[in-house]
């Protein structure tokens, strides 16, 4: 991103008084003062949107102190340095559990001990929950219920337990269409259905999406059961591509032990493998897609992730049969140039570092060997090759379920037809948890941290499950993530108290609408950081929106301090800072964003507003 230096340097004269004069100061033009504001002295910043996809955005902010230019290098002290160090808390949910299966919730922080990179870390957040209770939480009084009569007694305040966000439970149940039959999925969905019923708690929110070759999220984050119920009722009338491929996999090992020559054979395993290689990367990069949408939502997220199962080597199966049929140990070599394994590892690092555990289910159920098909009538021991060529098929399809959810944490469900007690083993995962955090070193930016966690003193038969790692993202990569998050999921969080007023519109020669809006931060809210004689507030505002077609523009950021004479600084906090933007947009219905990040403390807010552009 741009540094935009001249934001630098501003003293503080009032911002109350001069969010009047923002009302009336417009850019004549876009990216150019009018002659009014040229004339009078006021700076100015404007950038633009980088067309994309069809429509530019161009954002203009307006700086309303008129001795700004002049005061900014003489206020500039001598050897001022600001160093920005972000310490972030790392959480780990960990799942303890005896030989049996069932949590064992009697631990302690002393108990456990975490490492990262092989180093040993503090633990410094301990938070346990058992049966859906915790240990601690915060706890708010509720709203009294006002007295009717002077003679009634007070009312009783109650007292209402709050989960803290970053413990909160987001469940996304994930249904790959591609790679199911629907008779199967459809089964599973019963049993889905009453296990999110009995399951959801208050304070839960569940999603529902979809790859049905491309990704759909069916349902937003809701915490009413029955609109996921009836998001699961609708699903089950979709037709699944698997049928349709189950039939051409068949004509496939039917042509293969057909074949007179392995070259032919080879040619058809490959025609299959080929095919189900690009379909495979399709349905990865959607999970992909799904997951980051998902960075910059706090708390613990589940992904049931509903499927037959999917192959860690395209057509391996096939392969199988080539070398059943000719005897060749070639055929199989030649199936591993398919091998998907680093695909589904760079995956599962992904759900990783942003806090996504995988609960994979195999709607396959209870496989039954095809060796007696008519697909076998052409070779002499159908039985024998047959159940070697699905042995190979069934261990192929739920490799890639089985590493998706150890290495993140979670479970997976295979061979049964009923998913009944998987699902039981799932809720005991949402409701029989250690939440253990730490701070994460200081260190290069983007890399993966490998995280290791054990109990000083193991006991025989318990084991634990958690997540392997995260990556350590920068702070710009964490506001990009949270500014993504509501542009897809809608989710806002304000701890800065920052507000957007949506102004007047003005439409264009272009056919575009000029659209103001102003941003509000309560100076109250920001940490001022004596200088000498003076205060300095930090903070970066990013702007970004997404029309109905889900074009959006690459995320812009404003970089602004304001440097307070200690004189007024207690006037200052009860003051705001007040920016204006114009916004070049194109007309139709809009998610606007904006974030503000105080970059002394990293509190960091996003507040967003839907807006019809133009005429509805």
């Amino acid at each position: 991103m741009k540094n935009l230096s001249p934001t630098h340097g501003v003293t503080y004269t009032g911002l109350k008084a001069r969010a009047k004069k923002d009302k009336t100061t417009k850019a004549a033009s876009i990216g150019r003062p009018s002659a009014k504001s040229a004339s009078a002295g006021f700076p100015f910043v404007a950038w633009a949107f980088r067309p994309m996809l069809g429509w530019t955005a161009i954002l203009v902010l307006l700086l309303t102190t008129a001795s700004a230019t002049a005061q900014e290098a003489a206020d500039e002290p001598e050897g001022l340095f600001f160093d920005q160090v972000a310490v972030d808390v790392v959480n780990v949910e960990v799942y303890v559990t005896d030989k049996n299966g069932n949590p064992v919730m009697d631990l302690e922080r002393d108990d456990f001990e975490i490492f990262e990179d092989r180093r040993p870390v503090e633990i410094v957040n301990f938070y346990r929950v058992t049966d859906g209770e915790a240990d601690e939480v915060a706890e708010i009084p509720a709203a009294a219920e006002p007295q009717k009569e002077s003679y009634d007694l007070p009312p009783i305040p109650r007292l209402e337990r709050v989960i803290p966000d970053s413990q909160k439970l987001h469940l996304i149940v994930f249904v790959d269409n591609f790679h199911i039959h629907p008779l199967n999925r459809n089964r599973v969905f019963q049993r889905l259905r009453t296990f999110l019923r009995d399951t959801v708690r208050p304070g839960d929110e569940v999603m529902v999406a979809s790859y049905d070759r491309s990704l759909h999220l069916r349902h937003p984050f809701t915490s009413d059961p029955s609109l996921v119920n009836a998001t699961l009722r609708e699903l089950e009338g979709f037709s699944g591509v698997a049928v349709e491929r189950e039939s051409e996999r068949a004509d496939a090992v039917k042509a293969i032990f057909e074949a007179q020559t392995q070259h032919r054979a080879l040619l058809r395993a490959k025609e299959f493998s080929d095919a189900g290689f690009h379909e495979l990367h399709l349905a990865l990069d959607a999970v992909d897609e799904l997951i980051d949408s998902l960075a910059g939502l706090p708390g613990r997220k589940m992904l049931l992730h509903v499927s037959d199962g999917l192959p860690m080597v395209p057509g391996q199966d096939l392969y199988q049969a080539v070398q059943q049929r000719f005897a060749d140990l070639s055929a199989l070599g030649e199936a591993q140039s398919r091998d998907m394994s680093r695909r589904f590892l760079q995956l599962t690092n992904n759900a990783n570092s942003n806090r996504v555990s995988f609960y994979t289910i195999d709607a396959g159920g209870l496989r039954v060997t095809s060796g007696m098909g008519a697909e076998y009538a052409a070779i002499n021991s159908p039985h024998v090759v047959g159940t070697a060529v699905d042995g190979t098929r069934r261990r192929n399809l739920q490799a890639p379920l089985v590493l998706m959810a150890e290495r993140t944490g979670g479970q997976s469900v295979m061979n049964t037809n009923d998913v009944s007690k998987g699902l039981e083993r799932f809720g005991r995962d949402f409701s029989n948890y250690y939440s253990l955090g730490y701070r994460a070193p200081v260190a290069d930016r983007g890399r993966f941290h490998k995280i290791e966690v054990r109990l000083k003193n193991p006991a025989n038969g318990l084991k634990l499950r958690h997540r392997e790692g995260y990556r350590d993202k920068s702070i710009e990569s964490r506001m990009a993530d949270s500014v993504h998050t509501f542009l897809v999921h809608g989710y806002q969080s304000n701890p800065l108290g920052v507000t957007v007023e949506l102004g007047p519109q003005s439409p264009m020669q272009d056919g575009n609408i000029d659209v103001a809006f102003r941003v509000r931060v309560p100076m109250e809210r920001l940490v001022l950081l004596p200088q000498a004689d003076f205060f300095i507030a930090r903070i970066r505002l990013y702007f970004g929106a997404l029309d109905e077609d889900g074009r959006d523009a690459p995320l812009q950021e404003l970089p602004y301090e304001l440097r307070i004479p200690a004189s007024a600084v207690e006037t200052a906090r009860q003051d705001e800072v007040v920016r204006v933007i114009n916004a070049t947009m194109r007309p139709g219905p809009q998610r606007l964003v904006v974030a503000v990040r105080d970059e002394i403390s990293q509190e960091r807010s996003i507040v967003g507003q839907f807006l019809q552009v133009g005429s509805s």
